[in-house]
């Protein structure tokens, strides 16, 4: 992280911190260790005391840091996770911010980034009830990430901070600096809350207004420790309808959300207003709700699309989704951009209306026994190569099946839709555990994405399951150099056992982008490529390779973490 040039303590130009807590003092030893964490570790946790009935200052020290360490950040952004438990809905926030904030950076920036965020971002994750579950959320890229948690999991201890109590020395110099209290009374103070910052601090600011002495403030809170627990809720009766109408599941409806936001209709306000247009002719969608076209300036596009939502979950029938569909594709169409995305809302809308009064669909998985699929094209899933990365991939399964005649059900696997699916993790998962060879389509952003990185983790775990001695193992992971990587990237310690697996029968091996051959329609070039890396994984076909539990996909640690971190 370079540093920056603008003056001290001014706020890069992209941001959303809250204002500077203050007063927040007594803790620069923490602030300069939480520093020194992020140097070594792309990713730290800053957490309370475990046991400890309230929080200690988590929150107002990570933001305390980033207003102090400005210098070392071009873009810092909160993400506010009590205003969002769900993880699913998070996630989806969290990349749709990303591409918002990289799209600006880049303007700001006069070129294109190197990847998906940079060294110099900074992200806070406040309040995470899950820090473990968060993890694999983060934003892909070098993007220094702070979580605030009241608790731990099972974050490496190395990476994280322990934030307890303020010592009663700083508390009571804290109330006599910033709140003018005498000795005796900040003294008093300090013993009362121990050493939790904010209440010290609302208690100061209360005594120093007048409108309470400091042995009132003692007396209330003593009185409030012996007021019992307020006792549990009721569970709701069985007899009570659900919430919503429809038996959907949360990944389904926010799958649907992220899909809606990326399409046409969510382009800019006057293309929403369009859609809302459109929907009130269809019979099925008549009521909308009234920010769909009054005081809709004043919500941002993401609030439009929940609103919208929530009054589509609330109907009797499957019409409304099924509308949405109709009025996305429609307006895909008219502009002759989006079809991609206006086809995933499609086959959204179709599941969820499956759904409505049915029964929640679980994936359907073919037996551990039967291999999903013969081989696993693994890429970064970028829009921008997507048609091409679909045409390799299909010229090759063409050729491996035609090889490989009925020797497989399924020949090749590729995630055609984007990740927008309800259920496209499961049949992901699925897929990895059991193909029996993976073709990553390699460049500088494949080491950075998490779901890459837990593909080859899982073929790595796979062939370490043989016991094999070192070099026999069966050949599972067959590299393609889709865009290659720039000469002074730093190839990751896990990738070069596996970066010359690909035969070619005696001839050179390609030493170009395989990318190239397809965008600029070097059919014979291609065809000569794809028909060699076809006859080495054919070659693999008579070898085993042991399946994973399907249990063990999401728990194993990631690969490339020297040069993606965590």
């Amino acid at each position: 992280m370079s540093p920056s040039r603008r003056p001290p303590r001014e706020l890069p130009r992209i941001n959303n911190l809250p204002p500077l807590p203050a007063p927040f003092v007594g803790r620069d030893e923490e602030i300069a260790d939480a520093h020194r964490l992020l140097m070594d570790h792309r990713a730290v946790l800053v957490h309370d005391p475990e046991g400890r009935p309230h929080g200690y200052g988590t929150s107002q020290l990570a933001f305390s840091y980033a207003h102090l360490f400005t210098q070392h950040y071009e873009l810092m952004w909160v993400f506010d996770c009590a205003r969002e438990p769900d993880p699913v809905r998070l996630a989806a926030r969290v990349a749709e911010e990303t591409e918002r904030l990289r799209e600006r950076f880049e303007r700001d920036l006069g070129r294109p980034l190197d990847g998906p965020t940079a060294a110099d971002w900074l992200y806070i994750f406040d309040n995470a009830a899950d820090p473990d579950g968060l993890r694999e959320h983060f934003p892909e890229g070098n993007a220094r990430v702070l979580v605030t948690s009241r608790g731990t999991g099972a974050w490496q201890q190395n990476a994280r901070l322990l934030v307890g109590p303020l010592p009663g020395a700083d508390v009571v110099r804290l109330l006599m600096e910033n709140m003018g209290l005498d000795n005796r009374q900040a003294a008093r103070l300090a013993d009362t809350f121990d050493g939790h910052p904010r209440q010290i601090v609302r208690a100061g600011e209360a005594v120093l207004s007048g409108k309470v002495t400091v042995e009132q403030v003692v007396t209330v809170t003593e009185i409030a420790r012996m007021v019992p627990p307020p006792p549990a809720r009721p569970e709701p009766s069985p007899s009570l309808p659900p919430p919503r109408r429809a038996d959907v599941l949360d990944t389904g409806r926010t799958s649907l959300r992220s899909c809606l936001l990326r399409a046409t209709v969510c382009e800019n306000t006057g293309s929403y207003l369009r859609w809302m247009e459109a929907l009130r002719s269809r019979p099925t969608a008549t009521v909308l709700p009234k920010t769909a076209s009054v005081g809709v300036e004043l919500l941002s596009m993401a609030e439009r699309v929940d609103l919208l939502l929530d009054t589509v979950f609330e109907q009797e029938d499957p019409g409304f989704v099924r509308a949405l569909a109709d009025t996305v594709s429609e307006a895909a169409d008219a502009a002759g951009t989006g079809r991609q995305m206006a086809s995933s809302v499609r086959r959204l809308a179709e599941e969820l209306a499956d759904l409505w009064h049915g029964t929640p669909r679980t994936a359907s998985v073919e037996p551990a026994e039967t291999p999903s699929c013969f081989f696993f094209t693994s890429w970064h899933n970028r829009e921008v190569d997507f048609d091409e990365a679909l045409r390799f991939h299909n010229l090759l399964e063409k050729r491996v099946t035609a090889k490989l005649g009925g020797r497989v059900t399924k020949s090749g696997f590729f995630d055609k839709l984007m990740q927008h699916g309800a259920t496209w993790e499961p049949k992901m998962i699925e897929a990895i555990r059991t193909t029996r060879l993976m073709v990553p389509l390699i460049t500088e952003g494949y080491f950075q994405r998490d779901w890459c990185r837990r593909e080859w983790a899982v073929m790595v775990r796979r062939m370490a399951k043989l016991n094999a001695a070192p070099g026999q193992e069966p050949i599972a992971i067959m590299p393609v150099f889709w865009i290659r990587p720039l000469s002074d990237w730093q190839m990751p310690a896990d990738f070069a056992p596996y970066q010359y697996w690909v035969h070619s029968g005696g001839r050179p091996a390609y030493e170009g982008d395989v990318f190239d051959l397809v965008a600029d329609d070097k059919e014979r070039e291609l065809n000569s490529y794809v028909s060699t890396l076809a006859q080495s994984m054919v070659a693999q076909a008579g070898t085993h390779l042991p399946h994973l539990d399907r249990e063990l996909v999401k728990k194993l640690p990631l690969a490339f973490r020297d040069v993606a971190g965590p």
